[in-house]
């Protein structure tokens, strides 16, 4: 059962949010109202933001001054493959860089529609191949990322693959969403208990990130548009979390079934009765508790 706390957020949640109608909105005005509600968010005194340029795509260097571990972290911010930004996600960022005390890039890929696909999946493969020319060793090296994010993150590990390029030592997906098709069963079984958005917004996503070269059947299932459909074999160890209520939960589930059936290590964690990406609400405990899981496996594996 969750939280007190938990509850009660998911409780104003449901109340808040316009489910069925957000995707309505101008994208400029989606954009401006994340940009105020989550930009303001603060940042911990004890961390240090320095820009940097990855390559062409505006980054930042997130490091807790405490730190004493040579751990690198590659982050990607959702956002539903258009919104989103440094800004939205610094004070997350900086939380889950105090806590598994290690310097964590943020980056900024380019965003639908003004961008679509494979704009953002070349950015990911464009900052992890500058993040090795830095220097940075990929064994201390673990790739991240939030909901849409979790797909970056897929496809990074999977481009970089392709490219020969020497793997990170594990990666964590929170609340991903890995499959276009939008063929796994909490699909439909969490329609109702998904607070934040309906299948028609899920579909009028694709069409935004995918435009209409992609956006058609017979790319769906591609591996750089649908990691769950790819070829699994030989990618690090990788930790999914997700709540069970969210539509997007079996992304989560089917991805460990299939990396484990592919012979290589999942970790899957089902919290109960939160909301989509709910690590990112610092006011709930178990975004906490769920920020130190994280941390514990990239002690283990990273």
């Amino acid at each position: 059962m969750p939280s007190l706390r938990g509850r009660m957020i998911r409780w104003l949640l449901r109340r808040m949010t316009a489910k069925g109608t957000t995707f309505r909105k101008p994208i400029a005005r989606q954009r401006e109202e994340m940009e105020q509600r989550m930009a303001r968010l603060k940042v911990p005194r004890d961390v240090c933001i320095h820009s940097v340029d990855c390559s062409g795509v505006p980054g930042e260097w997130v490091i807790p001054e405490a730190t004493s571990r040579s751990r690198t972290v590659m982050y990607f911010h959702g956002g539903g493959y258009y919104n989103g930004s440094l800004a939205t996600h610094r004070s997350f960022v900086a939380r889950l860089a105090s806590v598994v005390q290690g310097k964590v890039l943020h980056f900024g890929y380019r965003l639908a529609p003004e961008h679509p696909f494979p704009a953002a999946v070349e950015d990911g493969l464009s900052v992890y191949r500058w993040l090795l020319a830095q220097g940075i060793d990929p064994q201390s090296l673990v790739i991240a990322g939030e909901s849409a994010g979790g797909n970056l993150v897929a496809t990074t590990l999977l481009e970089a693959r392709s490219h020969n390029l020497p793997l990170p030592a594990a990666a964590v997906c929170i609340s991903p969403h890995l499959d276009f098709t939008f063929s796994g069963p909490s699909i439909a079984e969490n329609a109702a208990s998904e607070l934040l958005y309906t299948l028609e917004e899920l579909e009028w996503m694709r069409g935004i990130y995918l435009g209409e070269r992609w956006n058609r059947e017979e790319f769906l299932r591609e591996g750089r548009i649908s990691p769950l459909w790819a070829d699994l074999t030989g990618l690090p160890p990788l930790l999914l979390l997700a709540d069970g209520t969210e539509m997007l939960r079996d992304d989560a589930v089917r991805m460990a079934e299939k990396i484990r059936t592919a012979g290589g290590k999942a970790e899957l964690r089902i919290w109960p009765g939160l909301f989509h990406a709910f690590p990112l609400v610092s006011m709930i405990p178990e975004a906490g508790l769920a920020l130190r899981e994280i941390a514990d496996f990239m002690d283990r594996h990273g």
